[in-house]
């Protein structure tokens, strides 16, 4: 077997575990993996309710940063790697649509970082969500934030079942709008978000 580097800490991966070996290379070496560990939890938002999978702070923060931030399009496979099967189980014919990140931040990665997470959840996509106003919410307070409930449209197909999917959930307002807007154009509405960061603000 052709060496391989971890995407993150840039060590040589000399073990596997069994499923890298029989379906897909993890592309974290062991040690970061066990870092990047899965706590799933459910987050009460009042009308809905938010499954999330990692604490935002430490190894996801990085990982997360360094991919949106420093344009490594090369870690997009890493979130999920534990997750894909049990989303695509779990959410069973559900049409999965992803927040939109601004125009902005979309051009300056020159990909979308969501959708591209998400492209091997064996979910139908759904399009048709968009900002009103171009806002980015890095560094805004709780009165900020919550202008995101207000800013969003949805244009798309009524469907059965949509799945929303965001990457950070802190203050739930993006969630909060999007669900708004289409709610009303599908029988059922489940929320998911990667990671959950100051769910204090929630109460």
């Amino acid at each position: 077997m052709s060496s391989v580097k971890c995407l993150y800490c840039d060590k040589t991966i000399e073990s596997f575990t069994l499923r890298s070996l029989l379906l897909k290379k993890d592309e974290l070496c062991p040690d970061c993996r066990k870092k990047l560990k899965v706590t799933r939890k459910r987050i009460d938002l009042g009308e809905f309710q938010v499954e999330t999978f990692f604490d935002y702070e430490g190894l996801f923060r990085d990982l997360l940063l360094q991919y949106k931030e420093c344009h490594d399009e090369a870690l997009k496979d890493v979130f999920l790697y534990d997750l894909k099967e049990y989303l695509g189980l779990r959410y069973h014919g559900y049409h999965l649509l992803c927040i939109p990140s601004s125009f902005k931040k979309r051009e300056e990665r020159g990909f979308d970082h969501l959708k591209a997470i998400f492209r091997t959840v064996q979910l139908v996509p759904l399009e048709g969500l968009k900002m009103k106003r171009e806002i980015t919410q890095e560094g805004k307070d709780l009165v900020q934030r919550r202008l995101m409930e207000s800013n969003y449209i949805y244009n798309g197909p009524n469907v059965d079942k949509i799945l929303l999917a965001d990457d950070i959930m802190t203050t739930g307002s993006t969630l909060k709008g999007a669900f708004s807007c289409v709610k009303s154009h599908a029988r059922k509405v489940k929320v998911i978000s990667l990671a959950y960061k100051n769910i204090t603000l929630h109460l």
